[in-house]
């Protein structure tokens, strides 16, 4: 049995770990017009910063979560923090862009090794149901709130020292988590599985190939360099799904597969992420780029984001007593289809306050519905697939995420303002577009009794 300071202790450094995971999404927005003018990079380049981590963070969740189950979610966690932590500091000195990039892909590495582990602990903590949905609220708003205080902080910081600094506060919160899983964490289990590596070398290969190609073909359409990463992508899934069917111990187990619940809320999370980073990115060139706000005055644009992200996401818990999940995340994603059709219609008139309200919509939506999202995932599965399974929804987000902004970036472009306004309102009907389909799959998705059995 968990102690009750064992618990905390880990549910303390989960929640830490998915902050500054999802801080660091979004953290590097703001700073990107500094990055660009210190390395001489334009936009098409600049978003590989972002995509960069994103794409090795969606590579390699779906190994890590089967990781988790295989090692035990304890040691691979620690083992990613320390990862990150490590390439965090190496961002701050990186001596141009391409170390940056790079520093970049091995922080997403420790940050996919990190997220599946701190999900899976919350889920092992907590048998019971009402128990488990509390915490994955707590754990979900420290999420919201990380991925909406990224540009605050990162403005302020980057004012007072410069863009590296954002990188460093990595530091001292990683070994703070560490510290307290190597002295308070309780042991999780280890499932016995045989896990063929080709498998995993395959689909991270798909996902990552898949993810390379949006980002190329954003930047310079689809050429000869995107259209073979797009071949290579289409290439290793084939290969991931003929290595499955021959396997007796596949990477996707079948009742995965099958569970329509867990395929629903896949979705869903990936429509979240594809549409909040996405306009993350856009939000923050606008800002900047055509409002001409320096970056601790864009980093305090964010602030009604920031809040509505940590008490929405708490109020989801509370209304969850009364209201089945489907019903929140359909309620969430009305409300952000309100704020992203109202974005639709920004112009160089538009007001702070207009802003403010549209910030405010999106980001209610987005909180409520996310740890409804991960809740009636993880109840959909059992314990001995809370790994893999959280390992599958945190890569489809990711995925969603770096779709999202390389999606946006090649809407908005390097033009003028009229240019930029005309893209970032295709974006804004977009996000709304793909929010409405998601929810009429929500609606149609037949939701599972149990757990899906071993």
């Amino acid at each position: 049995m968990h102690t009750s300071s064992g618990i905390r202790a880990t549910m303390l450094a989960a929640c830490l770990a998915f902050g500054v995971v999802q801080v660091d999404v979004s953290v590097v927005n703001v700073g990107l017009p500094q990055i660009g003018a210190d390395f001489h990079a334009d936009v098409d380049e600049l978003q590989w910063v972002i995509n960069g981590y994103a794409l090795s963070f969606s590579a390699i969740l779906l190994i890590a979560g089967s990781w988790a189950d295989l090692w035990g979610a304890k040691r691979v966690f620690n083992t990613g923090f320390a990862l990150f932590v490590a390439t965090s500091a190496g961002c701050a000195v990186a001596p141009g862009l391409p170390a940056l990039i790079a520093m970049r892909i091995l922080q997403g590495f420790g940050a996919a090794l990190m997220v599946p582990c701190a999900l899976a602990l919350v889920r092992l903590g907590y048998e019971d149901p009402e128990a488990r949905r509390r915490a994955l609220a707590v754990f979900g708003a420290c999420g919201g709130l990380g991925m909406g205080a990224g540009p605050v902080i990162g403005g302020m910081m980057i004012s007072l020292w410069g863009w590296p600094s954002v990188f460093l506060l990595n530091v001292p919160i990683g070994l703070i988590a560490i510290g307290l899983i190597l002295r308070w964490g309780p042991a999780t289990p280890a499932t016995p599985k045989r896990l063929r590596l080709s498998g995993q070398l395959w689909i991270a290969m798909s996902i990552a190939a898949a993810c390379a190609a949006m980002t190329q073909a954003s930047a310079q359409g689809w050429g000869t360099q995107s259209a073979f990463m797009g071949i290579v992508a289409v290439f290793a899934s084939g290969a991931f799904i003929w290595i499955e069917r021959r396997s007796s111990a596949p990477l996707l187990p079948s009742r995965l597969i099958k569970n329509p619940q867990l395929l629903s809320m896949l979705i869903a999370g990936l429509s979240v992420n594809l549409t909040f980073f996405g306009m993350v990115f856009v939000l923050s060139l606008y800002f900047q780029n055509v409002l001409g706000y320096d970056a601790s005055h864009a980093g305090f644009a964010f602030v009604p984001l920031t809040a509505i992200l940590a008490i929405s996401s708490m109020a989801s818990s509370h209304i969850g007593r009364w209201l089945d999940g489907k019903w929140i995340i359909l309620m969430g994603f009305s409300i952000e289809i309100v704020g992203f059709l109202a974005m639709a219609r920004i112009d160089g008139a538009t007001s702070p306050i207009a802003v403010d309200v549209m910030l405010l919509l999106i980001g209610t939506g987005t909180a409520m519905a996310t740890p409804s999202i991960m809740n009636t995932m993880m109840s959909s599965v059992c314990t001995a697939d809370a790994g893999i399974a959280s390992g599958i929804m945190s890569s489809s987000r990711q995925v969603g995420g770096v779709v999202g902004v390389a999606l946006f970036a090649s809407l908005v472009g390097d033009g003028g303002s009229t240019m930029f306004l005309s893209g970032m309102s295709q974006a804004a009907l977009i996000c709304a577009s793909v929010l409405v389909i998601c929810a009429g799959l929500a609606l149609l998705a037949r939701a599972t009794a149990t757990p899906s059995p071993l």
